[in-house]
């Protein structure tokens, strides 16, 4: 395990010097919460080490469900624990990961899609550390549970709940499992805890030597020494204004990592953008002022974390703590990250109060905005235009589904290309705790590009229409949030998906 400085754009070797002279490292390691202004969820920096009485818990779960025949795994989650989970249990969604299913959308397709499946080889975790809105894992969690009812099942005995000791969560439980988390970690510092561990190991991963992992790396990331690869990757981070992450064989760990660093810097007008790129032909890979990090060996990295995936997670925790220091700021906060449950309008207005409107249509796709577009711009091709005017980098939250709409993301290495700028693109409201954060609280230099989508059709006639209308609310809620703080934001909402998406591709193609 180690971050290796590969470029010819190191750390200043004054700032690490102030780092050992401040004794960074080993007061993190102390947990000693003056290493920041603030320090809202310190629970992370022990999280491995208070994790090991898990292991048998979650051995047990495992074997006593996998006797009953439940071998797949339904993951309502909330705050990010979705990726942490798949990222240990090394599934790639897009190539049909069926043994882990993360559901942390209301997207009524991704969700049909979960209920299709063999429910009686399934048990579903509802999973979300102290602090998180469960509202949508509710709905989620209820649209499960209908449909094993239908089946004849009962949810209980198919249930499985993560959560803090005084979470929502526990007193909507009934008699299904429960497994208690820790009340001071949440959204990607929470992944070597039971609210990843569980999902992650009910889906085969071997939590012992995930653990076994992480706790020798975390204890090597504590010394106050130049090679302290925590403190080279933590000034690198501090110094970077934009992050370019690529994995290699650990799918879901760029993504992650994306997440911690936005999540962990991305306030107060501070914080690089942090952008998962598909490797090192990415346009973003070798331009000027950007930190190629690599999760494992990716070629051309100017920094690269390797080992296993709990040992990397232990590195960029404790690099991007480091990070927050120089930076001023708690990297647990989360001030901006977005609204709660009953923040969330699940009515049909379009108008949100903070001036957008429905400007005009193109090509299945209906267009929003705010005042900032300009009068009588008529095609997606010139909104995104004026969008990009307003802003040195671009953030698409794509709120659809990430394995039937999945060509959205091919989008994103296109855009870098012919904008000239960065472009971060990340799947919601999974990438809200990280991304959504940073791209509220963080420079003013982003502009925001929504994606959002009518259901199909051909949905089962029994599918909540609320998963729809929270998806959709949810998509308002944060464009409402962005433009109270000044960002702009431009809403593309594809009536039908597949000609939405040819909309846009072609307009992409001629920026």
């Amino acid at each position: 395990m180690g971050a290796r400085p590969l470029s010819s754009d190191p750390p200043r070797p004054e700032v690490v010097e102030r780092l050992i002279g401040e004794a960074v490292a080993s007061r993190i390691a102390d947990r000693d919460p003056t290493v920041w202004p603030t320090a809202a969820r310190p629970g992370w920096v022990a999280a491995a080490r208070a994790a090991r009485p898990l292991v048998g818990e979650i051995e047990g779960l495992r074997e006593r469900h996998r006797v009953a025949g439940r071998v797949r795994v339904v993951v309502a989650a909330a705050g990010g624990v979705g990726i942490a989970a798949e990222a240990l249990a090394g599934v790639d969604p897009q190539l049909g990961a069926s043994r882990l299913i993360v559901l942390d959308t209301t997207d009524p397709a991704q969700v049909a899609d979960a209920v299709a499946g063999d429910l009686a080889a399934t048990v579903l975790v509802v999973s979300a550390p102290a602090g998180e809105d469960t509202a949508a894992v509710e709905l989620v969690r209820d649209t499960v549970h209908d449909a094993l009812r239908a089946d004849g099942l009962d949810p209980a005995e198919h249930t499985v709940v993560v959560t803090a000791p005084d979470g929502p969560l526990l007193r909507s439980a009934g008699r299904a499992t429960v497994v208690l988390g820790p009340p001071d970690v949440d959204g990607p510092w929470a992944a070597l805890t039971a609210y990843a561990l569980v999902p992650a190991g009910l889906a085969g991963t071997d939590v012992a030597a995930v653990l076994a992992d992480a706790i020798p790396a975390a204890d090597d990331l504590a010394s106050d020494d130049p090679d302290n690869p925590a403190l080279r990757l933590g000034a690198l981070l501090a110094q970077a204004q934009v992050v370019a992450l690529a994995g290699d064989d650990a799918p879901g760990m760029a993504e992650w990592a994306a997440q911690l660093v936005a999540a962990g810097l991305g306030k107060h007008g501070r914080g690089p953008l942090p952008v998962v790129v598909e490797g090192p032909d990415a346009p973003e890979w070798t331009a000027a002022g950007v930190l190629a990090a690599g999760l494992g060996a990716v070629p051309g990295a100017a920094v690269a974390g390797t080992g296993s995936p709990a040992a990397q997670m232990v590195l960029w925790q404790h690099a991007t703590a480091v990070a927050a220091h120089l930076l001023g700021v708690d990297p647990t906060d989360r001030p901006d990250a977005g609204g709660t449950g009953t923040d969330i309008d699940t009515g049909t207005g379009t108008d949100d109060g903070t001036g957008e409107r429905l400007a005009f249509r193109d090509g299945g796709i209906d267009v929003h905005a705010g005042s900032w577009l300009p009068s009588g711009t008529a095609t997606v091709g010139d909104a995104l235009r004026a969008l990009l005017d307003g802003g040195a980098c671009l953030s698409v939250h794509a709120y659809l589904d990430r394995l039937e709409d999945a060509s959205a993301a091919v989008l994103r290495a296109e855009l870098a290309r012919r904008t000239g700028r960065a472009v971060a693109f990340g799947w919601a409201p999974r990438c809200l705790p990280g991304t959504g954060q940073r791209d509220k609280g963080g420079p003013a230099d982003t502009v925001v590009c929504q994606l959002t989508g009518t259901a199909e059709p051909d949905l089962p006639p029994d599918l909540p229409p609320a998963l729809e209308a929270y998806q959709q609310a949810q998509a308002r809620t944060d464009a409402a949030a962005l433009a109270q703080r000044g960002r702009p934001v431009l809403r593309l909402h594809f009536t039908d998906r597949v000609a939405g998406l040819v909309t846009l591709a072609r307009a992409v193609q001629q920026l």
